[in-house]
């Protein structure tokens, strides 16, 4: 990509970003905040930036970059997880009412426009670092950010925990795809790690599934 191309490059992201938030939260009226956190989950930063590295750069430093966004994907499942911990604390497992607050166009639209602006930095900040740094920026939650947002504003802090609940069950695929796409590139797999870490992926969600059901099965037989 060549240097008058950049700028370009990133205006494109930023307005994909701005786009995919305006469907997350399409997705969160009409099918429910789960949904809306799985979808929030998809790695819409992490998958442009490690493919340009992979073409401008080569196999290994895409592989240091998938590292890093494992990395940084780790601490976001991290303090996703004390979120909840401390949600739990603080609303004392109470049943709390769930109020549909529908936000206007202007909220929406706001929405929009941070995650696009957010896109943009964090597009400009990789740039400028090496490849691990790239990975780690790029997989910065910037749509998770913007999705328990848009949650909290529709429903309160049961909808935005709902939507994190969902958005954890996805970043734990994603991080199934990002091992994958590390270990791909590493054994030099080229374009073909791409397939496995989505495999990867398919399979982490499928498991997760199962032993959601179980659970579930489990708590209706001890009710």
């Amino acid at each position: 990509m060549t240097p008058a191309a950049l700028p370009l490059a990133l205006i494109v992201k930023a307005m994909l970003s701005a786009g995919a938030v305006g469907l997350l939260l399409a997705l969160l009226r009409r099918t429910g905040p789960r949904a809306s956190g799985l979808a929030a989950a998809v790695p819409v930063n992490s998958m442009p930036a490690l493919f340009w590295l992979s073409i401008d750069r080569g196999a290994a430093d895409a592989a240091s970059a998938a590292f890093g966004s494992l990395l940084g994907t780790g601490l976001t499942v991290l303090a996703g997880l004390a979120a909840i911990v401390a949600a739990r604390i603080t609303l004392r497992r109470r049943a709390a009412p769930v109020a549909r607050r529908t936000g206007g166009r202007g909220g929406i639209a706001l929405s929009m426009a941070i995650a696009g602006a957010l896109s943009l930095v964090v597009s400009a900040l990789a740039l400028n670092g090496g490849p691990q740094f790239c990975g780690m920026v790029a997989a910065l939650p910037v749509f998770g950010v913007c999705a328990m947002v848009a949650g909290y504003r529709q429903g309160g802090a049961p909808v935005m925990f709902a939507v994190l609940g969902g958005y954890l069950d996805g970043i734990l695929a994603k991080a199934a795809f990002l091992a994958g796409l590390d270990l791909g590139w590493a054994a030099g797999a080229g374009l073909g790690a791409w397939p496995i870490g989505a495999a990867v992926a398919v399979m982490a969600l499928l498991a997760q599934r199962t032993l959601r059901k179980r659970r579930q099965a489990t708590h209706r037989i001890a009710a």
